[in-house]
C-alpha cells in the first residue's frame, strides 16, 4: 500500500497535545496540503464540546478554507481525537464525513485513550467504510 498523505513529525507532535489540551472532549482540526504533503495544521474549536463526537462551525471552517487558499494550499483532510476509543473512525464520523470528504481527503484519528501512549492512524472514508491507509512521518 503506497502512502496517502505526508506528515511531518511537528504535525504528528501538534496533534498529540491538541487532543491531550482539549481532553476530555475531542478536538478537531484541518490539514492543508500541497503535492500530497501536509503543510499547516489548522485547529478549529469542537463546536460539538463533547467527548464523543465532533463539529466544526460552517463559518470557521470556510475562514479556514479561505486562509488555506491564500497561502497557496488545499484542503487534505481532517484530524480529531478519540479520548477513550481506539484510534479508528466511529460510526458517526463515518456517517458525519463520507457524503463529502471521501478520497482523496484523509481523516486521521488521535486517540489518547493511552495518554502515554497517544496512537495516530489515517483512513479514507468512502461508502459508508473506513480504510485504514498508510502515511509518511518526515522529519
Amino acid at each position: 500500500m503506497a502512502p496517502v498523505i505526508k506528515l511531518r513529525q511537528e504535525h504528528l507532535d501538534a496533534m498529540i497535545a491538541h487532543a491531550l489540551e482539549d481532553a476530555p472532549n475531542e478536538c478537531c482540526g484541518l490539514l492543508a496540503g500541497r503535492d500530497g504533503s501536509v503543510t499547516t495544521l489548522h485547529r478549529a474549536v469542537n463546536a460539538e464540546a463533547s467527548p464523543y463526537r465532533f463539529s466544526i462551525d460552517f463559518r470557521e471552517q470556510r475562514r479556514i478554507e479561505e486562509a488555506m487558499d491564500e497561502a497557496g494550499d488545499s484542503l487534505a483532510g481532517f484530524y480529531h481525537s478519540h479520548t477513550g476509543s481506539p484510534a479508528r473512525p466511529s460510526p458517526t464520523d463515518i456517517r458525519m464525513m463520507s457524503t463529502f470528504f471521501g478520497p482523496p481527503y484523509v481523516h486521521i484519528v488521535v486517540s489518547i485513550a493511552n495518554r502515554e501512549r497517544p496512537d495516530v492512524r489515517v483512513f479514507h472514508i468512502e461508502d459508508g467504510e473506513a480504510t485504514e491507509q498508510e502515511f509518511t512521518l518526515e522529519p
